[in-house]
């Protein structure tokens, strides 16, 4: 890993955190979501992750950094580049949905102009932030279900990425689509593969493959060698009567054996940080994977794929600890900051878990 000047200042704020106990030199970051309910700009999440002596900031979209206006300002871009320098923080680019086949996007595209024009700004907000990465997705679930088959929003994104090859190339940035509750890892692997992993490669997530019915050790076994970057959280997972329901949790709170997911990540890829989304706040969800309405969904699915995901919902459980969750609550001040005070809690265990459990 080669040492800058920001990972050789991050490593020295870490010291005393960390009281000599670290054992693995990769990085931690957080990903701008996280914190969504503070409603932070660059320069607050900038502040808040060299508080918490963190190596990585993720803006998974570009609102998290400013403006439309202010994104689109080089002068602006160039000061919050200045200011992570001087704070020794490294800075990752994201936008959102991109996939021209996604009819969920279609708002997004008339007010902010074509996927690959939202790009090519994605690309040049990332040279400027010394981004080596833009996160993106191609949607959601739905593209499984009512506005499937998946495997057209797949050749949908292949093709776009491979229309921007020539800006990634000069600018030196990969685009990374995430398995964002749409693609399983061999899908997601098939797009990045195709797509030319010169130019694009994967951010992992570890909670969105409980919407697909995968092990999340699957997944990082599966995307580790074309990955750019990723996005950890842990899930509860526990048998239902219909076939299973999961809820995500800070990590250490859930049942799908996160810790030695990250250590299998953290060996397959020791040259990437592990960028922390924690979503907690949400109530359980059912994966009826008993009902064959559900499971038009999945047509290629094997059995084996199944009698895996079903283990691991046999030996899970429900959410052993306490959560708020104001689902379909009406606005209400104490909820709002009690969900704010959540999301940093939530967090900041979870950071204590990689340090003092994983030893990161």
């Amino acid at each position: 890993m080669r040492l800058t000047r920001r990972r050789l200042l991050a490593a020295s704020l870490a010291a005393p955190l960390l009281g000599g106990a670290r054992t693995s030199p990769t990085e931690l970051g957080i990903d701008s979501y996280t914190l969504r309910s503070f409603g932070w700009k660059a320069f607050e999440m900038l502040d808040y992750a060299a508080r918490m002596k963190l190596s990585v900031v993720q803006f998974s979209e570009w609102p998290h950094i400013g403006s439309y206006e202010q994104v689109q300002d080089e002068s602006y871009l160039k000061r919050v580049r200045e200011h992570a320098d001087n704070l020794g923080v490294s800075v990752e680019m994201g936008t959102w949905g991109v996939c021209p086949t996604n009819p969920r996007s279609q708002r997004n595209f008339e007010r902010y102009g074509p996927p690959e024009d939202q790009l090519r700004l994605s690309i040049r907000i990332a040279k400027i932030l010394g981004s080596k990465t833009i996160r993106c997705v191609m949607g959601s679930g739905h593209l499984r279900r009512e506005d499937g088959p998946v495997e057209k929003h797949i050749e949908a994104m292949i093709s776009l990425i491979r229309g921007l090859k020539d800006d990634a190339l000069e600018a030196g940035v990969k685009i990374a689509p995430e398995n964002h509750k749409d693609m399983r890892a061999s899908e997601m692997r098939t797009l990045v593969e195709e797509a030319g992993t010169d130019v694009c490669g994967a951010i992992i997530d570890t909670g969105n493959p409980m919407e697909v019915l995968e092990d999340p050790m699957e997944t990082v076994e599966v995307l580790a060698p074309v990955a750019v970057g990723s996005h950890f959280r842990d899930s509860v997972l526990w048998k239902h009567p219909r076939g299973a329901a999961f809820q995500w949790t800070a990590m250490g709170d859930g049942s799908v054996r996160i810790g030695e997911v990250v250590r299998r990540y953290v060996a397959l890829r020791p040259d990437l940080p592990v960028i922390l989304e924690i979503i907690t706040g949400r109530p359980p969800a059912v994966l009826a994977y008993h009902d064959p309405e559900f499971m038009r969904a999945f047509p290629n699915l094997s059995g084996e794929d199944i009698s895996r995901f079903d283990r691991l919902a046999r030996q899970g459980h429900p959410l052993m600890t306490g959560m708020i969750i104001p689902h379909g609550a009406p606005d209400n001040p104490a909820y709002l900051e009690a969900v704010k005070e959540q999301q940093r809690v939530d967090f900041e265990r979870s950071i204590r878990f990689l340090r003092d459990d994983i030893g990161l």
